[in-house]
């Protein structure tokens, strides 16, 4: 009779065919807010684009998902420094670009405080998310032998995120989301969609 009573109630908390996919965008890309901290350099640039979030979400319990997230971002710094020529004794001219192409996959967990189930539109929770990143970091300098003395943010292969998220559904399949952490941006937002 126990096992029939503990079976009952783990069937009742399972949210069986909920897969959630959402593709968004963020704001802003962190690393290269980081260099726009240079921007006082002479002839300072900065570009970038992302980063883009794409995710799945298997709810295994109405309280529990599991799934992937995979997050992407470039940026592009240049700017003028002059350098201590060491050789020959004298300041010269100097240019340096640092540009990376980076993204990460992270094995993701939502916990669901508030979710459709109860609430129809609504679904509240918090992520969290390790994995691996990748990527290539490129840093140039006009002069030979010079490297910038700058602390590079993010350096680790280590892929993280923690956040505070929101979907809103339209309808039963379509809707929007919001997360608010750390995720190669610090908000982001976009389509999610429900099967």
């Amino acid at each position: 009779m126990m096992c029939l009573l503990l079976l009952h109630t783990k069937v009742q908390g399972q949210v069986p065919g909920k897969n959630y996919v959402s593709i968004g965008a963020g704001f802003p890309n962190l690393p290269r807010f980081f260099f726009n901290t240079l921007s006082s350099k002479d002839k300072f640039t900065s570009s970038g684009t992302g980063p883009y979030h794409l995710k799945y979400e298997n709810r295994v319990y109405s309280w529990l998902g599991l799934g992937v997230s995979i997050n992407h971002m470039t940026y592009k710094v240049s700017y003028k420094e002059n350098v201590l020529d060491t050789a020959n004794g004298i300041i010269v001219p100097n240019q340096v670009e640092i540009s990376n192409n980076n993204t990460a996959v992270n094995l993701r967990s939502n916990f669901h405080f508030i979710n459709p189930e109860k609430y129809e539109h609504l679904d509240v929770y918090m992520g969290l998310g390790f994995g691996y990143r990748f990527g290539k970091l490129r840093i140039s300098s006009e002069y030979q032998g010079y490297t910038p003395s700058i602390k590079l943010p993010g350096l680790s292969k280590l892929g993280a995120e923690v956040t505070f998220g929101m979907r809103y559904f339209i309808d039963k399949n379509i809707g929007f989301y919001t997360e608010l952490g750390i995720a190669k941006s610090i908000v982001q937002a976009g389509l999610t969609a429900r099967f």
